[in-house]
Protein backbone atom coordinates (compact mmCIF):
# COMPACT_ATOMS: atom_id res chain seq x y z
CA UNK A 1 0.00 0.00 0.00
CA UNK A 2 0.91 3.43 -0.87
CA UNK A 3 2.24 5.96 1.77
CA UNK A 4 -1.09 8.66 2.12
CA UNK A 5 -0.39 11.86 0.40
CA UNK A 6 0.55 14.67 3.51
CA UNK A 7 -1.91 17.08 2.00
CA UNK A 8 -4.30 14.23 3.10
CA UNK A 9 -3.80 13.17 6.36
CA UNK A 10 -5.57 14.35 9.88
CA UNK A 11 -3.91 16.01 12.48
CA UNK A 12 -1.80 13.01 14.06
CA UNK A 13 -0.85 15.02 17.44
CA UNK A 14 -5.10 16.62 17.55
CA UNK A 15 -3.36 20.29 17.92
CA UNK A 16 -5.71 22.19 15.31
CA UNK A 17 -7.33 23.31 18.08
CA UNK A 18 -4.54 25.49 19.44
CA UNK A 19 -4.17 27.48 15.90
CA UNK A 20 -7.42 28.22 16.10
CA UNK A 21 -7.30 29.25 19.92
CA UNK A 22 -3.82 31.33 19.09
CA UNK A 23 -4.78 32.84 16.08
CA UNK A 24 -8.56 33.28 15.40
CA UNK A 25 -9.81 33.78 18.67
CA UNK A 26 -7.85 36.89 19.91
CA UNK A 27 -8.28 38.33 16.37
CA UNK A 28 -12.21 37.68 16.31
CA UNK A 29 -11.76 39.24 20.08
CA UNK A 30 -10.04 42.08 18.77
CA UNK A 31 -12.61 42.74 15.89
CA UNK A 32 -15.35 42.85 18.77
CA UNK A 33 -14.04 45.35 20.80
CA UNK A 34 -12.83 47.78 18.28
CA UNK A 35 -16.69 47.35 16.72
CA UNK A 36 -18.34 48.23 19.93
CA UNK A 37 -17.92 51.64 21.78
CA UNK A 38 -19.86 52.88 25.05
CA UNK A 39 -21.07 56.16 24.71
CA UNK A 40 -19.94 58.30 28.30
CA UNK A 41 -21.39 60.63 30.14
CA UNK A 42 -21.64 63.92 28.34
CA UNK A 43 -20.72 62.63 25.09
CA UNK A 44 -22.61 61.63 22.21
CA UNK A 45 -21.12 58.69 19.77
CA UNK A 46 -21.54 59.07 16.11
CA UNK A 47 -21.32 56.39 13.39
CA UNK A 48 -20.30 58.08 10.57
CA UNK A 49 -19.91 55.90 7.13
CA UNK A 50 -18.13 58.33 4.27
CA UNK A 51 -19.45 61.68 5.62
CA UNK A 52 -23.11 60.40 6.63
CA UNK A 53 -24.00 59.85 9.86
CA UNK A 54 -25.30 56.52 10.23
CA UNK A 55 -26.16 56.11 13.74
CA UNK A 56 -26.12 58.44 17.05
CA UNK A 57 -26.12 57.26 20.53
CA UNK A 58 -26.15 59.22 23.77
CA UNK A 59 -25.96 56.46 26.33
CA UNK A 60 -25.38 52.66 26.16
CA UNK A 61 -23.34 50.21 23.31
CA UNK A 62 -23.66 51.64 19.84
CA UNK A 63 -21.72 49.15 17.23
CA UNK A 64 -20.14 49.69 13.79
CA UNK A 65 -18.53 47.79 10.46
CA UNK A 66 -15.36 47.53 10.72
CA UNK A 67 -13.12 49.31 7.93
CA UNK A 68 -16.45 50.77 6.54
CA UNK A 69 -18.00 53.00 9.18
CA UNK A 70 -16.00 55.02 12.30
CA UNK A 71 -16.96 55.92 15.62
CA UNK A 72 -16.67 60.39 16.30
CA UNK A 73 -17.21 61.50 19.73
CA UNK A 74 -18.42 64.65 20.41
CA UNK A 75 -19.04 66.16 23.62
CA UNK A 76 -22.53 67.64 24.09
CA UNK A 77 -21.49 70.18 26.49
CA UNK A 78 -21.07 73.17 25.68
CA UNK A 79 -17.21 73.98 24.25
CA UNK A 80 -15.43 76.98 23.27
CA UNK A 81 -13.33 76.60 20.61
CA UNK A 82 -10.71 79.56 19.41
CA UNK A 83 -10.53 81.31 16.19
CA UNK A 84 -7.88 83.14 14.89
CA UNK A 85 -8.83 85.49 11.46
CA UNK A 86 -6.55 87.25 9.28
CA UNK A 87 -8.65 89.42 6.90
CA UNK A 88 -7.58 93.01 5.33
CA UNK A 89 -10.15 96.06 6.79
CA UNK A 90 -12.16 98.00 3.80
CA UNK A 91 -8.99 100.81 3.75
CA UNK A 92 -6.40 98.13 3.54
CA UNK A 93 -4.87 97.67 6.98
CA UNK A 94 -3.74 93.67 7.49
CA UNK A 95 -5.99 92.86 10.76
CA UNK A 96 -5.41 89.74 13.08
CA UNK A 97 -8.68 88.89 15.34
CA UNK A 98 -8.43 86.50 18.03
CA UNK A 99 -11.76 85.80 18.95
CA UNK A 100 -14.03 82.47 20.60
CA UNK A 101 -16.55 80.29 19.10
CA UNK A 102 -19.20 78.76 21.95
CA UNK A 103 -20.35 75.47 20.35
CA UNK A 104 -23.31 73.01 21.59
CA UNK A 105 -24.09 69.65 19.60
CA UNK A 106 -27.68 68.78 21.05
CA UNK A 107 -28.16 65.96 18.69
CA UNK A 108 -27.77 65.25 15.18
CA UNK A 109 -29.48 63.07 12.60
CA UNK A 110 -29.15 59.96 11.06
CA UNK A 111 -28.58 60.75 7.26
CA UNK A 112 -26.62 64.07 8.07
CA UNK A 113 -23.56 65.41 7.23
CA UNK A 114 -20.56 64.72 9.48
CA UNK A 115 -19.01 68.12 10.28
CA UNK A 116 -16.27 68.62 12.57
CA UNK A 117 -15.96 71.01 15.23
CA UNK A 118 -13.00 72.40 13.03
CA UNK A 119 -15.55 73.29 9.94
CA UNK A 120 -17.52 75.06 12.44
CA UNK A 121 -14.60 77.21 13.66
CA UNK A 122 -13.86 77.85 9.94
CA UNK A 123 -17.09 78.93 9.39
CA UNK A 124 -16.79 81.37 11.80
CA UNK A 125 -13.72 82.43 11.10
CA UNK A 126 -15.25 83.07 7.39
CA UNK A 127 -17.76 85.37 9.06
CA UNK A 128 -15.46 87.85 10.79
CA UNK A 129 -13.09 87.76 8.01
CA UNK A 130 -16.41 89.07 6.08
CA UNK A 131 -17.28 91.78 8.37
CA UNK A 132 -13.69 92.90 8.49
CA UNK A 133 -13.44 93.49 5.05
CA UNK A 134 -16.30 95.85 5.06
CA UNK A 135 -15.67 98.13 8.48
CA UNK A 136 -12.59 100.90 7.81
CA UNK A 137 -9.52 100.04 10.91
CA UNK A 138 -10.23 103.03 13.16
CA UNK A 139 -14.02 102.07 13.84
CA UNK A 140 -13.19 98.55 13.76
CA UNK A 141 -13.46 97.58 17.64
CA UNK A 142 -16.36 99.39 18.09
CA UNK A 143 -18.16 97.83 15.08
CA UNK A 144 -16.96 94.15 15.94
CA UNK A 145 -18.55 94.57 19.25
CA UNK A 146 -21.74 95.74 17.75
CA UNK A 147 -22.07 93.47 15.44
CA UNK A 148 -20.80 90.03 17.06
CA UNK A 149 -24.49 88.93 18.81
CA UNK A 150 -25.25 88.24 14.79
CA UNK A 151 -22.74 86.10 14.12
CA UNK A 152 -23.78 82.74 16.04
CA UNK A 153 -26.98 83.09 13.57
CA UNK A 154 -24.89 83.34 10.82
CA UNK A 155 -22.65 80.34 11.52
CA UNK A 156 -25.40 78.11 13.20
CA UNK A 157 -27.24 78.71 9.50
CA UNK A 158 -23.71 76.90 7.63
CA UNK A 159 -23.99 74.04 10.30
CA UNK A 160 -25.89 70.42 10.43
CA UNK A 161 -29.02 70.54 12.25
CA UNK A 162 -28.60 69.69 16.05
CA UNK A 163 -25.25 71.73 15.86
CA UNK A 164 -25.61 75.52 17.40
CA UNK A 165 -23.31 78.35 17.71
CA UNK A 166 -24.91 79.67 20.76
CA UNK A 167 -21.51 83.34 21.03
CA UNK A 168 -18.60 84.17 18.81
CA UNK A 169 -17.10 86.72 21.16
CA UNK A 170 -13.80 89.02 19.87
CA UNK A 171 -11.22 88.46 22.27
CA UNK A 172 -8.19 90.40 20.70
CA UNK A 173 -7.69 92.75 17.73
CA UNK A 174 -4.30 93.37 16.23
CA UNK A 175 -3.66 95.79 12.86
CA UNK A 176 -0.57 96.38 11.62
CA UNK A 177 -0.73 100.42 11.36
CA UNK A 178 2.51 101.10 10.05
CA UNK A 179 3.23 100.20 6.19
CA UNK A 180 4.92 97.22 4.85
CA UNK A 181 8.87 97.60 3.95
CA UNK A 182 8.91 96.91 0.06
CA UNK A 183 12.69 95.08 0.30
Amino acid sequence: MPPPDENTTADPTGAAWVVWLVVAVPGLVLLALTSIRRAGPGELVLVVRGDRVVRACRGGLVARRPVAERFEVVATEPRVLPMVVRARTRDGVDVVVLADLSLVVEDVEPGATWQPAAEAVRHAEDTVAAEVTQVEVADLVAELDRREDAWPVAVTRLLPIGTRATAVRVTEVEARLTPQDPS
